[in-house]
């Protein structure tokens, strides 16, 4: 049960997690609260892919030796909630900002996400990480790598909207 849930947590902790997912959502979708209809098959596009990628991902980087292991379930919805509706949310709704500020606003929301993680449900710990001996060096390392979420996204777009791939639409370009 601790590869599902982590040592020491209950599906209360997860609740908890959830919640806060919910609540920062709430902000993120405020200035756009509904999907456009001509952004659907790209904010599916990218939901689906982005948290497929991170399941995937982390697991990957926890066999070998980049990230901290992450108990399924957190994978799942870290993946699929956060990563996958949470943060492609906000790109859709900070897209048309400038690189620099939407780098800030991922960077910022995932590593609030992981200190929340880490308090709760003791995740996303490691006692050192790029030869940093700091317990934050990790968080802030993973949150920085999130930062990158939207400038890929936004490549991603334009790639496959050349020849509407997948139906994905570069919107305002």
């Amino acid at each position: 049960m601790n590869e599902i849930l982590g040592a020491n947590n209950t599906l209360f902790d997860y609740a908890l997690v959830v919640l806060i997912y919910f609540l920062l959502f709430l902000f993120i979708r405020y200035p756009k609260p509904i999907v456009e209809l001509n952004y659907k098959a790209t904010f599916l596009f990218l939901s689906l892919f982005w948290a497929l990628l991170m399941f995937g991902g982390n697991y990957l980087g926890y066999r070998v030796g980049m990230m901290a292991f992450l108990p399924w379930l957190d994978n799942a919805l870290h993946s699929f909630v956060w990563v996958g509706i949470c943060l492609c949310w906000l790109y859709y709704c900070t897209y048309e900002r400038p690189v620099l500020e939407q780098f800030i606003f991922f960077a910022f929301l995932s590593f609030i996400v992981k200190v929340a993680e880490k308090m709760i449900l003791g995740t996303w710990s490691m006692d050192s990480y790029l030869g940093i001996k700091s317990p934050y060096a990790y968080i802030i390392a993973m949150s920085l790598i999130d930062g990158f979420y939207p400038v890929l996204s936004g490549w991603i777009v334009k790639s496959l909207a050349k020849n509407s791939t997948f139906g994905v639409y570069a919107v305002g370009t």
